[in-house]
């Protein structure tokens, strides 16, 4: 289907759902916009302008606080206004105020908003581009304001991201301003595969990882677009997602759009409370939402709060938290979410401040509360009659004890809602299925409102999968048949000696396992951070201290609660953390904590910063990296940070807490750097095997709210799943395994050491798209521990080693190196349509050039070569520049050709050298110039001046000097009409194949 076609089908199921299509507005300029806002504004202020509209100083006023829009954030916040009505200030010709009111919020589907579709807008006054015709395709406009812009690409003509990268470069254009800064959301669309994401505050913000696509009701995939448009751009759905589904985010000024799946959450608990109001009933148990963990609950159940506190039946929100250093990280990032106008109605609040508030008469508000401080509050004989709504974070560590039933006991109006990424669950006795757990998250807050499992977000690329060793330690076999279980404890998992063994293998594998992605044979070191969870605070300890005589250059902390009852002594514990204290105030050179009035507190939030690496820790600065941080039960929930890629463990855990902490690990980065969340059991391994197989079936497929939905023991094809799915990474040999015949296929294109470039453009493509896939996959198994030449054991069918061993057939990081450089070279020479997005690896093989390939030791080798002219020293420096791009490998041959010649009688040094390849480069450079001119009849100094004008990665209508030079040489060449465009086309795509 014709992009013209596709687009005009995309209009008519628009204005199916609710949308005027403007024929007459399209087609034109951008100037048809300004004079189409301002007849809608006149018509719905008439009874403010009191029948005198507009005059163009008072329209030109309005424009000019347009124009102060600088992002997307500012943008929605004018959108939202107050009251949910969008409103522009405005002094009148006359000297009178009023306030011109411009979008509505609150007015879906309804009152005063008008929905319509333009297309194909043109753009003449770019502030950041030459270009004078940047036309788009499709503009949802409501109320005139441009909400949403819609590009469309042709399946059989270029994919998705070609229209994501068209849309980066719109921003970096400039395009957004005035009217435009309203664009809340951008889509994607062609015929079977439609996407969205919140419009970047500039061109430098746009990342793939932030394109949605769009999930129904049911946890399907929705991928044609018409049933999308439907879902998701029709009337009211669209309105409500520019308005009620955008989150500003204040920290970052900048703007987030839901997912499909937190709108369907926070719809189904808003469906909740009106159903109870319609029937006048209230009910203590409204529900709760399972969105595992690293899902976005804090934004959804914000949004939620939010919704609630606007209601007109609910007094207030009460939001709970089962931890006290969790109140002001959540109540921080709730106000970042705020508009201004609710900020002040966001309280942090103890128990007595609790009843103090809920007495006086102000706007519905959301105070957040420990469980704790609820709790305590209950006992003393409070009561609370008003109508209220509770939601409590982490719901299933509350959903057990009394502390629940009292509350509910004393406030009988309130409704419950949970957020949980671990409900907990019933036993299956009858199908073996054992959990810990007598209530239920379902008991506590009532039916399973939304369910969106680690499965579904690991497919929806949210967060990763795990990668997962287990350890079994000879001394436990040994000492198994004397000790009971509590004894082994004692006697072994306590001890020094195993505590020592622990500790040396973190440190002796610890460069693999924090080090970055391979670019060019090299992984940057100490790129992620780990975290070590142990049994109890004397544990903690015992660790640190182990860590600081073996590895003192390591940068390790240590952390546990005053309220972790398990291991010694309080007076042992809190002399332990301080002086550990002490040792992280004299690395890092911070405040010292231990004088603070909650040092515990600080300590611990100045930690989370360094780990997340979040202000003032995200400069980049190595000296502030920690890299290991030793805990027993802290952190291990509710804890976020791209960069903790391993999570250790000496302890037992099960179901919902062990899911947690392995959770840690799972948040998304660069997929070659980070494929999976490292996972390391080095306590009962075969126990806890069982407990994660176990685990994960139950927390992808669904787990027994109730008795009577018991699901059936995990079978050996719900384990294999958790493989398919990607939840866990396969072992080292299935991958080698499977990589086989790929890389031999390589081989047979470009050599046993990849040195040659596939001949034919049918090879080139074929390479391309298998030497991509083939890096991918190497890198993730490299990150997973493997070593290259390394051969590791195969498993049977059922899990087991055998005695066979298999071993990739890369066998260095040179050679790695090398197919990576011949991957870059082939991409180069392929067609613009045919080229794959080698961002990474581009990147490698420049630091390459300056950096990461040897010189002094390339420098030494040619100077060898120079002193004793023989065929093996020769060979030494052709070795040594294999990972090299073609055009690398070709300067270096020609040095070599003319040390044989006798061109060279110096040594080289770094600099020398440096200056010797840019003289060739530029040589060969010219050469080509000269021959290409030669081959189509031009003259070669004009075509060297032209190459001498063009600007890598700009248009030739935005480099005017450019296109004047080729101007003159086709009317010095009488190059005919038709024949320009192929000049132009043909010359620029010869200039870039030179860059």
């Amino acid at each position: 289907m014709a992009e013209e076609k596709f687009e005009l089908a995309v209009i008519e199921k628009l204005t199916q759902e609710g949308w005027t299509y403007r024929d007459d507005l399209s087609g034109k300029t951008e100037d048809v916009l300004y004079d189409h806002w301002r007849e809608i504004l006149n018509r719905n202020n008439r009874t403010k302008l009191e029948g005198k509209e507009l005059s163009d100083n008072e329209f030109r006023r309005l424009v000019e606080q347009v124009n102060q829009n600088k992002s997307p954030y500012a943008a929605q916040l004018l959108l939202a206004g107050a009251g949910g009505k969008g409103t522009l200030p405005l002094i009148r010709d006359d000297g009178s105020q009023l306030s011109i009111e411009f979008f509505y919020g609150d007015e879906v589907a309804g009152g005063h908003s008008e929905y319509e579709v333009v297309r194909q807008i043109t753009f003449n006054h770019l502030t950041n581009s030459l270009s004078k015709n940047r036309r788009i395709d499709l503009l949802l406009l409501i109320n005139g304001l441009p909400v949403a812009h819609v590009e469309e690409k042709d399946e059989h003509l270029q994919n998705q991201w070609g229209a994501f990268e068209q849309l980066r470069k719109y921003n970096g254009d400039g395009m957004y301003t005035g009217l435009m800064s309203f664009v809340q959301v951008q889509f994607i669309l062609s015929q079977h595969s439609a996407h969205y994401l919140a419009r970047p505050k500039n061109s430098e913000s746009y990342n793939q990882d932030f394109i949605f696509g769009w999930r129904d009701d049911n946890g399907r995939d929705v991928t044609d677009t018409m049933e999308f448009i439907h879902q998701v751009m029709g009337i009211p759905a669209l309105h409500r997602l520019v308005t009620v589904n955008m989150i500003p985010d204040a920290s970052n000024d900048n703007l987030m759009v839901m997912r499909s799946y937190q709108i369907q959450a926070t719809r189904a608990i808003m469906d909740r409370m009106r159903a109870m109001k319609n029937n006048h009933l209230i009910e203590k148990e409204g529900g709760y939402i399972w969105h595992t963990t690293g899902s976005g609950k804090t934004v959804t159940s914000f949004k939620v709060a939010q919704l609630l506190a606007s209601m007109d039946d609910v007094k207030h929100v009460i939001f709970i938290v089962d931890r006290v250093d969790l109140v002001n990280q959540t109540a921080e990032n709730f106000k970042n979410f705020a508009y201004v106008t609710f900020k002040n109605r966001i309280k942090i609040v103890n128990g007595n401040q609790l009843k103090r508030e809920l007495k006086k008469k102000q706007a519905p508000s959301i105070f957040l509360i420990t469980v704790q401080g609820l709790s305590d509050a209950v006992k003393r004989g409070w009561t609370d009659d008003q109508r209220l709504v509770i939601l409590m974070d982490e719901a299933h560590r509350s959903a057990s004890g009394d502390s629940v039933k009292r509350i509910k006991q004393a406030l009988p109006n309130t409704t419950w809602f949970g957020f949980t990424g671990t409900p907990n669950f019933y036993s299956d006795e009858v199908n073996d299925v054992k959990t810990t757990r007598e209530v239920s998250t379902h008991d506590v807050f009532g039916p399973r409102l939304h369910r969106y499992t680690i499965k579904d977000a690991i497919g929806d690329g949210n967060v990763l999968g795990f990668d997962v060793t287990y350890y079994e330690t000879d001394i436990e076999h040994d000492a198994s048949a004397d000790l009971d279980e509590k004894q082994l404890e004692k006697e072994v998992y306590a001890s020094h000696a195993f505590r020592q063994s622990v500790a040396a293998d973190i440190v002796q594998h610890w460069q693999d396992n924090s080090a970055g992605p391979i670019e060019m044979g090299h992984r940057a070191p100490n790129q992620f951070q780990g975290m070590l969870a142990v049994s109890g605070k004397q544990a903690v300890a015992d660790y640190y201290n182990i860590f600081k005589e073996i590895a003192p250059d390591l940068r390790v902390a240590m952390t546990y609660s005053r309220d972790e009852s398990n291991g010694a002594g309080s007076s042992d514990s809190q002399e332990n953390l301080k002086k550990a204290m002490a040792d992280y105030v004299e690395r890092y050179q911070t405040a010292n904590f231990i004088e603070h009035d909650d040092p515990e507190r600080d300590y611990l939030n100045d930690i989370t910063k360094r780990l997340a690496r979040k202000k003032p820790y995200n400069r980049g600065n190595d000296d502030d990296r920690l890299d290991l941080v030793i805990v027993s039960d802290q952190l291990l929930t509710g804890f976020d940070s791209k960069y903790l890629n391993i999570i250790y463990l000496d302890k037992l855990l099960q179901e919902g807490l062990l899911i947690q902490a392995m959770s840690r690990t799972n948040r998304t980065f660069d997929k070659n750097a980070k494929p999976h969340g490292k996972v390391r059991f080095y306590r009962k391994g075969q126990v806890m095997e069982d407990h994660v197989r176990e685990a994960l079936v139950i927390y992808t497929k669904g787990g027994n709210d109730t008795q009577a939905d018991a699901e059936k023991h995990p079978s050996l094809d719900d384990q294999q799943e958790l493989f398919n799915d990607d939840i866990l990474a396969p072992n080292q040999a299935s991958q080698i395994q499977n990589l086989a015949p790929k890389i031999k296929e390589l081989k047979e294109m470009a050599g046993d050491d990849f040195s040659k470039m596939p001949m034919g453009s049918k090879a080139q493509i074929k390479f391309a798209h298998l030497a991509a896939e083939v890096n991918q996959k190497v890198q993730r198994l490299v990150q997973q521990g493997y070593a290259f030449g390394e051969a590791v054991p195969v498993f049977d069918g059922a899990g087991r080693t055998t005695d066979e061993k298999v071993t990739l057939s890369i066998a260095s990081d040179n050679d790695f190196s090398a197919l990576q450089a011949r991957l870059n070279d082939v991409n180069q020479v392929l067609p613009d349509d045919k080229k794959l997005d080698l961002t990474n690896i581009k990147i490698a093989l420049d630091k390459y050039a300056s950096e990461i390939i040897d010189y002094d030791l390339l420098v030494d080798l040619l100077n060898q070569y120079m002193d004793d002219v023989i065929p093996k020293k020769r060979k030494a420096v052709e070795e040594h520049i294999t990972p090299m791009d073609q055009d690398g490998q070709d300067e270096i041959s020609e040095i070599l050709d003319g040390i044989e010649r006798g061109d060279y009688q110096k040594h080289f040094d770094v600099e020398s050298l440096k200056v010797e390849r840019t003289k060739i480069r530029s040589k060969n450079t010219e050469l080509a110039l000269y021959k290409w001119a030669a081959d189509h009849n031009f003259n070669g100094n004009q075509i060297i001046e032209a190459y001498d004008l063009y600007q890598p990665g700009f248009k030739l209508n935005d480099t005017p000097e450019l296109n004047a030079k080729l101007q003159e040489i086709e009317i010095q060449n009488d190059i005919g009409f038709f024949e320009i465009a192929d000049f132009e086309e043909a010359i620029i795509k010869f200039f870039a194949s030179l860059q």
